[in-house]
């Protein structure tokens, strides 16, 4: 094994000075020596110097001075570090931390890290940028929210079709869902249900409904209680439990075998039930066989057929609420992406008086695909060309940014919502960054960039989420929504009025810039999107949500 090259070797002090450009002819030479001699040193240097190229590629994209990229406004106290001191450490540790990854193998190092289990709801929280886990999505998905329907969650934030599920707590207090873990077993829920998913092959009943179909992919798949564990051995069975300990459990079709609850899986089981077959059971684990088979919960196909029922409906709502939106006189542009075939290639802005034809999106290599509902259209981005082309013409005090997005993943730093093409004077930057935060940045003669907390989470992805940023001028205060409700209030030192001009919605065209970030195209689907002349307020934004969100 190499050992690792300290300080005092004699081809890193030559490496040293070479780089910082303090190296003498003679020790040249015998830099150069060593290397025609030594295969271990040649590779050293190169090693040393990938290193050093890539640091200054990195220092060159984190500049401070580049107005394009977004920056952190914080506001620390005198007892605080300052701003060069803080910078300085972490420069030095970003460098001390990058040499020493690049140069483990030397010492032979493994390296690894562990990693808590999320909660499978996820909580709406103010994070703290000290927090590693306020800065780092994490990705530990074990199973997908395929179907919800009629569904009232116990829950800070309500999860829809499309979600990842980490492992953690499924609370219903009403409506079924369905449930597809990355084993291979599907899932059906009906509340009021308390579930919580443990591992791809595992999850414990608290109270409520389960209807489990195991593929033989996923043979094995249990559902624990607190006194009693159904493992199932193939295909299908249902698990009803109250909140006081009793149950039932039936076989619909194929074999379980039932385990007390601290009876390791591998012993014999209590007993084993085949199709048809089902017991009683109480808070103490007496198991007592079925007189009568229950009835089995709602199977697939009925959900499936109440879930298009339900996305009928909902769509019908939007659209009595969608009319009267295009009333409101405060409306700048108002794209529903409701047009009359898949052919157009103009979003027609809906708004009833817009200011000029120019209002309208032209649209530039998107394809057109479903919406919040199947029946409803929207725009796809996927390419770094995908984008919608607008210009609105006036300077406004306040405005409010509304859009339905539907985020498949963040491919960069940061992904354009609405960017104007430059960034003068009044100019404003809607966008996301690849943590999940919410940015407003706007051009005040300096750049000021309000961030939201790390607010969207891998369980979002996939799933149709409602946006809305509000500038307040008369409250003098930018106010960032997600689903209706407010995630981070920030104070405007200096406002000034908002200009817009040309502009584009899932990308941006910047003028005069060609660096790092200069890509800010969207990975995923809008089906609406709104600018407002004014400030709307919370219960306006609530009111909107409740009125256009699927899948509840």
């Amino acid at each position: 094994m190499n050992s690792f090259p300290s300080s005092d070797n004699r081809t890193v002090q030559l490496i040293d000075a070479l780089l910082q450009e303090s190296i003498s002819e003679s020790e040249q030479i015998e830099l150069e020596q060593i290397l025609k001699e030594d295969a271990d040193q040649r590779q050293l240097y190169i090693d040393y110097l990938q290193v050093h190229s890539g640091l200054a590629s990195w220092a060159a994209e984190t500049r401070d001075a580049d107005p394009w990229v977004p920056q952190h406004v914080e506001t620390r106290t005198d007892s605080q570090w300052n701003a060069s001191r803080f910078v300085l450490l972490l420069i030095s540790s970003v460098v001390a931390a990058t040499l020493l990854l690049s140069l483990s193998y030397y010492a032979g190092w493994s390296i690894g890290s562990g990693q808590e289990s999320n909660i499978a709801n996820v909580p709406e929280t103010k994070s703290s940028e000290n927090s590693p886990a306020a800065s780092e999505p994490q990705t530990d998905h074990i199973a997908l929210l395929t179907q919800a329907v009629g569904v009232e969650w116990e829950t800070p934030r309500d999860l829809q079709a499309g979600a990842g599920l980490s492992a953690g707590w499924l609370k219903l207090k009403s409506g079924t869902i369905q449930v597809e873990m990355i084993s291979g077993a599907s899932v059906l829920i009906e509340g009021p249900a308390a579930i919580k998913l443990i591992s791809p092959l595992k999850a414990f009943c608290e109270y409520g409904k389960v209807r489990a179909s195991v593929p033989e992919q996923a043979q094995g798949f249990s559902v624990a209680t607190s006194r009693l564990n159904v493992v199932d051995l193939g295909t299908e069975f249902t698990l009803s439990l109250d909140e006081t300990g009793n149950g039932q459990v039936q076989v619909i079709d194929g074999k379980v075998e039932l385990h007390a609850a601290n009876q390791q899986q591998s012993a014999p089981p209590l007993q084993s039930l085949t199709t048809g077959e089902g017991v009683n059971f109480d808070a103490q684990g007496t198991l007592n066989e079925l007189q009568e088979a229950i009835r089995p919960l709602i199977d697939l196909e009925e959900l499936s057929q109440l879930a298009a029922r339900q996305q009928e409906q909902q769509l019908s709502h939007w659209r009595e609420q969608n009319q009267r939106l295009k009333t409101d006189p405060s409306l700048l542009a108002y794209y529903d992406f409701e047009e009359p075939s898949n052919w157009v290639r103009t979003l027609k802005n809906k708004a009833r008086q817009p200011l000029s034809s120019a209002t309208d999106g032209a649209i530039v290599g998107c394809q057109w695909t479903s919406g919040r509902w199947p029946d409803k259209q929207g725009l796809e981005f996927k390419r770094t060309s995908d984008r919608v082309r607008l210009q609105i013409p006036g300077e406004y005090q306040s405005l409010t940014f509304m859009a339905w997005v539907r985020i498949e993943g963040f491919d960069r730093w940061l992904s354009s919502l609405m960017l104007t093409d430059g960034f003068q004077p009044g100019n404003p930057h809607w966008q996301l960054s690849d943590k999940g935060e919410i940015i407003l940045g706007v051009n005040t003669g300096e750049v000021k960039n309000f961030f939201s907390p790390v607010v969207l989470q891998p369980t979002d992805l996939g799933r149709w989420i409602f946006l809305v940023t509000v500038y307040d001028h008369q409250k003098r205060e930018v106010v960032h929504y997600l689903d209706g409700a407010p995630v981070s209030h920030h104070k405007i030192e200096k406002p000034v009025p908002l200009v817009i001009g040309p502009a584009e919605i899932g990308n941006w065209r910047p003028q005069n810039h060609s660096g790092a970030h200069s890509i800010r195209s969207l990975n995923g689907r809008l089906d609406e999107f709104a600018l407002f002349g004014r400030a709307l307020s919370a219960d306006e934004i609530s009111r909107l949500y409740q009125a256009g969100k699927p899948g509840s």
